[in-house]
């Protein structure tokens, strides 16, 4: 067999091959003798039928199967042969089996294209440093004081300080039996935590239990209103609510106040000055993070633009079904479907198809740059980094790494550590200047509009 490569542009090949008719005939030969031995002809008993009638009869259905038999079976042992990555099956462009001539066939396929990186040293980079939002602080702390609210009883108290009606914040369970319109509604053990309205069972409850007497618990009362509109279904607009209300308990919400005591009752620290500084020096960490991950993509970006190429496009069809496919289950997670918000597949795959090409291209320009600096991974850091992961979660690191290895996940893990040796490479090579993120400046045609509505 002999066979060329010619590249026929950067993500495409062609191959030729050739097949001698030495190695043909014999196979050739059997085909049609084993036809020859099922084959009912008329005048000729099963397996007497001669050569040249074979030939006449099923010779071209024959050549045909050879054909296609020889095709699959030279094509993998030429990409072997020239160490050709095919990213996709071939496409047969002509074919040609012929009694007593060589079996030549030509056929196209993609590759990756062959880069050879060029400038990625010395690439200006532009990293913010690192802030803190104090809104983000006070989100922190509010979230520490919703894990330190407690639900009480309500104590019983005398005299004109005594708390006799419910407020915001109190918690009732209750059982619920009536209407809302003509459909019947119950419930059982349900929470009703007044003054709040997100999650309501039935739209507008916890403002008809606004006045409720604590006295109520252990008894019943009647209730009617109209839920708002907004926030029930359109069967339901304008129609009533008719409920008997079975109060069963009545708790308050208890919030720790923003002092040092609840900065201990969270053991974190000792007062609320040290509380909020850890809290802000841990959101100083991640914005650091977070701004050296928008400076590694700036640096790609750059990268990218000094190293022009296009991908394969195989390469960006399965990126592009991919995130599609990660998109679908993320939503299904969700209990939704791509109809449910408005779309559908090839919708998705088209608004997708821009990130999934930068991607490809990240992926294959950050690779060629690996290969020339001769960067990798050794096998004993990927198994500290399995050793790590199963310490986390309570695993243990050789069953790990077997589930991992199973189900693909120590490739990615390998891709992405490499990936991250790459990027400190590059970063330790950049010029990075440590700068705030521009100010967007206004247009001065809003300007002079601003200016023209004002006068």
């Amino acid at each position: 067999m002999d066979s060329q490569i010619e590249q026929i542009t950067p993500v495409e090949c062609r191959v030729r091959v050739t097949v001698p008719w030495t190695e043909v005939s014999p196979r050739l030969d059997t085909k049609l003798r084993t036809l020859g031995r099922k084959a009912r002809v008329p005048g000729f008993r099963p397996g007497k039928v001669p050569p040249r009638v074979l030939e006449k009869m099923f010779g071209k259905g024959a050549r045909a199967e050879l054909a296609n038999e020889l095709f699959q079976e030279t094509f993998q042992t030429a990409m072997s042969k020239h160490a050709a990555n095919p990213l996709t099956q071939p496409t047969l462009e002509s074919s040609s089996l012929e009694k007593g001539t060589d079996f030549v066939y030509a056929a196209r396929f993609e590759v990756a294209p062959e880069l050879e990186p060029k400038d990625y040293k010395g690439v200006p980079v532009r990293r913010r440093p690192a802030a803190v939002d104090e809104d983000k602080v006070a989100a922190e702390l509010t979230k520490k004081q919703e894990e330190l609210t407690e639900m009480r009883p309500i104590e019983g108290g005398e005299g004109e300080d005594a708390r006799t009606k419910t407020q915001d914040g109190d918690v009732w369970t209750i059982d619920i039996d009536g209407t809302i319109g003509d459909e019947p509604l119950s419930r059982k053990d349900l929470e009703i935590t007044i003054g709040k309205t997100a999650g309501e069972v039935v739209p507008g409850l916890s403002a008809a239990m606004a006045d409720f007497e604590l006295s109520l618990v252990g008894k019943t009362r009647e209730v009617t209103f109209t839920p708002p509109e907004d926030r029930v279904k359109p069967e339901f607009r304008g129609a009533k609510v008719q409920l008997t209300i079975a109060a069963r308990d009545v708790r308050e919400t208890v919030v720790p106040e923003l002092d040092d005591e609840f900065a201990r009752d969270t053991g974190e620290a000792d007062t609320l000055d040290e509380l909020k500084e850890q809290i802000r020096e841990k959101l100083r960490e991640e914005d650091m993070e977070t701004a050296e991950r928008e400076a590694r993509q700036r640096l790609v970006e750059a990268l990218l633009e000094r190293n022009e190429f296009d991908p394969a496009p195989s390469m960006v069809t399965r990126e592009v079904n991919a995130q599609v496919d990660m998109f679908k289950r993320q939503l299904s997670q969700q209990g939704l479907t791509l109809r449910q918000i408005g779309s559908n597949e090839a919708q998705m795959a088209e608004n997708m198809r821009g990130q999934a090409t930068f991607n490809v291209k990240a992926f294959l320009l950050l690779e060629a740059i690996r290969k020339a600096e001769s960067i990798d991974v050794s096998e004993e850091e990927i198994e500290e980094e399995v050793k790590q992961m199963a310490e986390a979660q309570g695993q243990n690191p050789a069953r790990l790494r077997a589930t991992m290895e199973k189900d693909q996940r120590l490739l990615l893990l390998r891709a992405q550590m490499r990936e991250e040796r790459i990027l400190d490479f590059l970063m330790g090579e950049a010029d990075v200047t440590e700068a705030p993120d521009p100010v967007e400046e206004a247009d001065e045609d809003d300007e002079s509009k601003s200016d023209t509505d004002e006068s």
